[in-house]
C-alpha cells in the first residue's frame, strides 16, 4: 500500500532543494521509488520512513555524513535540531523530553553518521540532567552554556536548539545527579493548577516525582483527584 506521508516527506525535501525527481510506487510491492530522472543517476527505493534520512544524505551528495549534531533545548517540550556536516536537516519540537533516547536513536539509525554529537542547553537543569542520564551510555554528550552563546536565545524552542547545536559545548562522560529544588518543584505544583483548570493542587511528592520523570503531570494530577474524591 502506498504510504502517503512518506511520499509527501520526500517531495517536500526535494522541492525545498528545487531537486527534480519522481516518485512512483507502481509494481515494487508498495516500496516508493525516487529516480533522479533529469541526471540520470541512483534510485533510492523506501521501504520504511526512517529511509526518508537517506534520501537527505543523499541530497547533499553523500553515501552518510561524517558528523552529525543534535541540539536540544531541554524544556518541558524540547526543540530538537540536526546538522549534517554542517547543513540543518531536521527541526522539530516534542511533546516531552519522555522519548528523547528513542528520537535520538530514530535519528542516528536513520542517517548512519560516522559521527554524532548531542549538544543540550544548560537553560533547565533537570530536564537536561534527565536527557543526559537517558543517553550517556551510548552517544557523546556535550552541554552547552546557553548565557555564552554569541547568538541570542529567544522562547523559541526550535529557535534555541538551533543556537545549542552551532555553539560549542563541554563533554560529560559519566551520568549526572538529578537535583530538584525547591522552586521547581513548586512549578510544576503551580502547572498542576493550570493543567486541572484550577481543580487540583498536586502534592510536593508527587511534584518531585514528575521532576525526575517516575510519572507524568497527568498521572499525578489523576492520583490527586481520585484521593480527593475519596
Amino acid at each position: 500500500m502506498k504510504d502517503k506521508r512518506l511520499e509527501y516527506r520526500i517531495a517536500m525535501i526535494l522541492k525545498s532543494k528545487n531537486i527534480p525527481f519522481e516518485i512512483s510506487d507502481d509494481n515494487c510491492g508498495g516500496d516508493i521509488i525516487l529516480s533522479d530522472f533529469k541526471r540520470g543517476k541512483n534510485i533510492i527505493r523506501c521501504r520504511d520512513v526512517k529511509d526518508v534520512r537517506k534520501v537527505i544524505s543523499y541530497i547533499y551528495g553523500k553515501k552518510r555524513f561524517s558528523k552529525l549534531i543534535v541540539g536540544i533545548d531541554p524544556g518541558p517540550k524540547p526543540g530538537i535540531v540536526v546538522l549534517g556536516d554542517g547543513e540543518i536537516v531536521e527541526e522539530e519540537q516534542l511533546e516531552s523530553i519522555e522519548n528523547i533516547r528513542e528520537k535520538i536513536d530514530d535519528i542516528y539509525d536513520g542517517y548512519e553518521p560516522e559521527r554524532i554529537v548531542v549538544k543540550i542547553g544548560n537553560g533547565d537543569i533537570v530536564n537536561r540532567n534527565r536527557i543526559v542520564n537517558s543517553i550517556i551510555d551510548k552517544y557523546c554528550v556535550e552541554i552547552v552554556d546557553e548565557r555564552n552563546t554569541s547568538k541570542k536565545i529567544t522562547n523559541r524552542n526550535i529557535e534555541s536548539a538551533r543556537v545549542i547545536a552551532l555553539s560549542k559545548g563541554r563533554e560529560i562522560k559519566e551520568k549526572v545527579n538529578i537535583i530538584v529544588r525547591e522552586g521547581y518543584i513548586r512549578d510544576i505544583q503551580r502547572k498542576s493548577r493550570i493543567e486541572s483548570k484550577g481543580r487540583v493542587t498536586i502534592s510536593r511528592d508527587l511534584a518531585r516525582k514528575v521532576a525526575l520523570g517516575n510519572m507524568s503531570l497527568e498521572e499525578a494530577i489523576e492520583i490527586t483527584r481520585e484521593k480527593n474524591e475519596k
